[in-house]
């Protein structure tokens, strides 16, 4: 065997699993709807805190 053979199917191995796991959450987000970046589903019916307070601040500055 040359030199660096063993490291390159070393390499090999490791991207294929990172592509194989991409694919399956790419396939997984798909069906599941819409997810944050930590892969929690993300509920657009609930407005958070944030988006509350600057609605009321834009309601003050309008009127």
């Amino acid at each position: 065997m040359k030199q660096g053979t063993i490291e390159l199917v070393f390499f090999a191995l490791i991207f294929l699993s990172l592509q194989l796991w991409w694919i399956r959450m790419t396939i997984k987000n798909g069906r599941t709807g819409e997810v944050d970046k930590w892969g929690q589903k993300t509920n657009k019916q609930k407005p958070n805190d944030l988006e509350k307070a600057k609605q009321d601040l834009e309601k003050l500055f309008r009127s």
